[in-house]
């Protein structure tokens, strides 16, 4: 009675899953690049360093000021002379002004060049980061998304084989009671029947742990019920050369080295700038008054006019510069020290993905010939079984080498296609 109330149960878990939205890979990568967290944010970081690479940014551009200024003051008092003292009435003084001034700098070492070509160069280090967002985000999209498939994929095998050891049960408590089998094999399929009970749970628990995860991805509702694609394309045809040749000019980890060392470069350069003198004009226009009635000589003045002035400045001396650009020097040395390495490292990468990627290839070929066998030793075994030829025992060995076969053909499936993304990803890809 407890074997199926547990079988109603799990029946109606899996029903659950029949009326979820269906959701191709293609789809949730769609939902992905819309809606994943870590690449709003990327977009974000890249249209701020955009605005940063902006002219208007990097003192291409005079700068414009304009001031006012306007003073009262109410006083009395008087004026001691030499013949006389001379008081005055209470009045009011006024103090007014304003001014517009445009300044410019004209040269200053190319430092402004620099560091102009440094904000283009962050700029783009902004984009390739957004890119290896996105490309570790569909990585791990893909790992999710398989994984889950492959859970779907492997909760259906489970089901099958529950309802053959439920079979297999009912068969030999039917032959138990009269008298043509053993109370071993009785216990023995009920063990049976509850271990395949216990997997089809923990795989359906599984399951939904992960399609929450997927979720989490996608940007979505992290409760929404989704139906997986299992139908996956395998089989693209990728050479290893043209693996190692792409991984050398796209490969977004060597393009981020790359951008470092140029960065570098810029940067040793805007140190070196400090050596040179910096040339700044500025010319403006200006309007001061004032109005003193109590005043002794003067009791008001006004004047207007324009101005302009040049000015250059050197510092003909400061260790600390020189200290900048040995430092700067010593960043670039590393930068393309760094380079080199990667080198190395992003061609040990393609080669490892690519051959991981061919022996999974191979694999699945063997596996499917695995498979294959199994079901015809299992469709020979149960028709053994039912005439009694075989043992309860050799009919579930059978049984469970079938469903290693299929789970093993199942996982390898998915890792293929995991690896063939891999090698895209090394080959710089798969983000295009």
């Amino acid at each position: 009675m407890k074997t199926k109330l547990l079988y109603t149960i799990l029946l109606f878990s899996l029903g659950l899953n029949l009326k979820a939205q269906d959701l191709s890979f293609e789809k949730a990568l769609a939902l992905t690049l819309e809606n994943n967290y870590d690449i709003q944010m990327a977009r974000v970081d890249e249209e701020i360093a955009e605005n940063s690479s902006d002219l208007s940014n990097n003192g291409y551009l005079p700068t414009v000021s304009a001031s006012a200024n306007y003073n009262w003051t109410y006083y009395e008092g008087e004026n001691r002379l030499i013949t006389e003292d001379v008081s005055f009435d209470p009045n009011n003084s006024y103090n007014y002004g304003a001014s517009v001034s445009v300044n410019y700098t004209l040269f200053d070492g190319q430092a402004r060049k620099y560091n102009y070509l440094q904000a283009k160069g962050n700029h783009k280090l902004s984009q390739l980061q957004m890119q290896q967002v996105i490309q570790n985000t569909i990585l791990e999209l893909a790992r999710v998304y398989h994984e889950a498939a492959r859970l779907e994929e492997n909760v259906l095998a489970l089901e099958e084989a529950m309802e053959i050891s439920r079979e297999r049960y009912a068969r030999i408590e039917y032959n138990y009671e009269y008298g043509q089998a053993k109370r071993l094999d009785v216990l023995n399929s009920k063990v049976d029947l509850n271990t395949d009970s216990i997997n089809l749970i923990n795989g359906i628990q599984e399951l939904e742990n992960l399609k929450r995860d997927l979720n989490y991805i996608m940007g979505q509702e992290i409760d929404q019920e989704i139906q997986l694609d299992r139908d996956i394309s395998l089989g693209k045809t990728i050479l290893q050369n043209d693996v190692l040749e792409s991984s050398k000019s796209k490969n977004l980890q060597l393009r981020l080295a790359e951008n470092s060392v140029d960065l570098s470069q810029y940067a040793l350069k805007v140190s070196r700038s400090s050596w040179l003198p910096s040339l700044a004009a500025n010319a403006g226009y200006q309007y001061a008054g004032s109005d003193n009635p109590n005043g002794a000589f003067v009791i008001g003045s006004s004047n207007t006019g324009p101005q302009a002035g040049i000015s250059l400045s050197w510092n003909i001396f400061d260790a600390k510069n020189s200290t900048k650009v040995k430092n700067a020097k010593l960043s670039l040395a590393s930068k393309k020290i760094e380079k080199q390495s990667l080198e190395q490292n992003v061609k040990s990468q393609a080669m490892n993905a690519y051959s991981t990627y061919s022996n999974l290839l191979f694999v699945l070929q063997a596996q499917k010939d695995n498979v294959n066998t199994a079901k015809d030793n299992y469709q020979r075994s149960e028709e053994s079984f039912k005439l009694g030829q075989i043992s309860s025992v050799e009919f579930r060995q059978a049984q469970l080498n079938l469903l290693n076969a299929e789970q093993a053909l199942i996982k390898v499936k998915y890792d293929a296609k995991n690896a063939e993304l891999q090698v895209l990803a090394v080959m710089g890809e798969l983000v295009n």
